[in-house]
């Protein structure tokens, strides 16, 4: 799709032409989650802890994604601004100066995670079986990040030209090769779940050389001089601006599953392999509002460039009514249908019997939040990612967690009034996004905000 196409044309059809290649590419990264717990399972269906061990090592994943979706979104971002207000100077540096930050983030977070990844896990409630899977997952899941955050650069600028096809392609390829692999390194190989943080790494890294190979043609804004001189350190601090705080907003919620995951294990331990039941599976209704997401950024970025706030506005209610109306229908079939997806992969009755709990009160809260979504796209993409950080901290810890605490410890120990705590705390939550997102948009048309549309401003 042309810059012209997202810049001038009608709201509804360019989300729908921009965000259905993400939907293809997620419905494939969906794939290879299901395929993925399903091959774990079937290393013996009857132990409980080798799919909770997946869920115990998912706080430290959602970092390595925060760093990602950070990276990616401060690249989105800076481009899809530069594209709208016609910065191409600062576009020629981006390439480099983001795989730089890569490349820093990688060292760090590898750095760390190695020495403490015994100590980390044990935090998040990890023992016995449950820590002996979750380390070893982990161990062989770390080679994974390197290829992930320069993949993020990639796929930013890639989301920020509104070239989303080839982001689709990417996440096919990476997807293909983790469920080829999976069953090949778990059990031909006879690594167990380790083969399964192994596939994800190759898979990672198959899709990285995947985009590389896009950039090395014709036919993007930016283009790749691999050049060390290249990196602009005013660009950098433009990608952290605006990544950074993403960066620590998905890190605040991975924080926060460490308090879900001890409420959890407090009240029965056998809640966490039924919550990562739960979460795997609803990724299937979910995958609209990721999408949605992806298109509503390069949208809204290169609104913002340009200086079309009121496209901005129009846009957010769009994609706010579009991921309603078709997430609510995704979730409610799943909903339906869930005891029986539920089965293919766990057969513990008490289990199946946690995760139906689990599975109504969610649903409902995930159907809540997907104005909350967009609303945070439109605010990161526009280059006022501090917004959507304070939104979320606010969000997750001073109504979603204390609610957690107040369910489980208060009204009483048990699963149900945690679920109906999560629930009450979304819609509250949303209330208070709706009121903020409207001052935003009033802050914006006065001229009390300002759009930053240079790394040099």
């Amino acid at each position: 799709m042309s810059t012209t196409d997202i810049r001038n044309g009608p709201i509804g059809p360019v989300l729908v032409r921009l965000s259905l290649p993400v939907l293809i590419g997620q419905a494939f990264n969906l794939l290879y989650s299901l395929v993925d717990t399903w091959f774990i399972a079937r290393i013996d269906t009857a132990d409980p802890w080798l799919v909770g061990s997946t869920g115990l090592v998912f706080p430290l994943f959602f970092i390595f994604l925060a760093s990602s979706f950070g990276i990616s979104g401060g690249v989105s971002s800076l481009v899809s601004r530069a594209i709208g207000a016609g910065k191409t100077d600062e576009l020629d540096r981006t390439a480099e100066s983001g795989i730089f930050l890569a490349l820093a983030a990688s060292v760090i977070i590898l750095g760390l995670m190695y020495p403490f990844a015994t100590p980390l896990l044990t935090l998040f409630g990890g023992q016995g079986k449950l820590l002996e899977y979750g380390l070893s997952y982990l161990l062989w899941l770390l080679p994974t990040v390197p290829f992930m955050l320069l993949s993020a650069v990639f796929t930013g600028i890639l989301q920020g030209e509104g070239r989303t096809r080839y982001m689709m392609t990417a996440m096919m390829i990476g997807t293909v090769a983790n469920i080829i692999l999976d069953p090949i390194f778990i059990f031909v190989l006879k690594m167990g779940v380790a083969g399964a943080g192994l596939a994800t790494a190759v898979g990672n890294a198959m899709s990285f050389i995947y985009l590389v190979t896009v950039f090395l043609a014709p036919g993007s804004s930016v283009k790749i001089h691999w050049k060390a001189s290249n990196v602009s350190f005013p660009v950098v601090g433009e990608i952290l601006r605006v990544g950074l705080p993403q960066s620590v907003l998905n890190f605040l919620s991975s924080i926060s599953f460490i308090f879900y995951n001890r409420i959890m294990t407090d009240i029965n331990p056998m809640i966490l392999t039924a919550f990562t039941l739960y979460s795997r599976l609803e990724q299937i209704a979910l995958i609209p509002i990721w999408s949605l997401s992806s298109a509503l950024s390069s949208l809204a970025g290169q609104a913002a460039g340009a200086g079309d706030i009121p496209r901005m506005k129009k846009a957010a209610a769009v994609s706010s009514g579009m991921g309603l109306a078709v997430t609510g229908s995704l979730l409610l079939a799943f909903v339906l249908s869930s005891s029986r997806l539920y089965a293919v992969f766990q057969s513990d009755p008490g289990i199946l019997s946690l995760a139906g709990q689990i599975t109504v009160w969610m649903a409902a809260a995930s159907f809540a939040s997907v104005p909350i979504f967009m609303i945070n796209t439109i605010l990161s993409s526009s280059g006022f990612a501090g917004w959507s950080l304070g939104l979320t901290i606010v969000r997750i810890y001073v109504f979603n967690v204390p609610a957690c605490f107040i369910g489980a410890y208060v009204v009483g120990r048990n699963l149900s009034s945690v679920m109906i705590a999560i629930f009450i705390s979304s819609v509250v939550s949303l209330g208070f996004t709706f009121l903020a997102g409207g001052r935003f948009f009033n802050g914006l048309a006065s001229g009390r905000l300002k759009i930053r549309l240079s790394a040099q401003q």
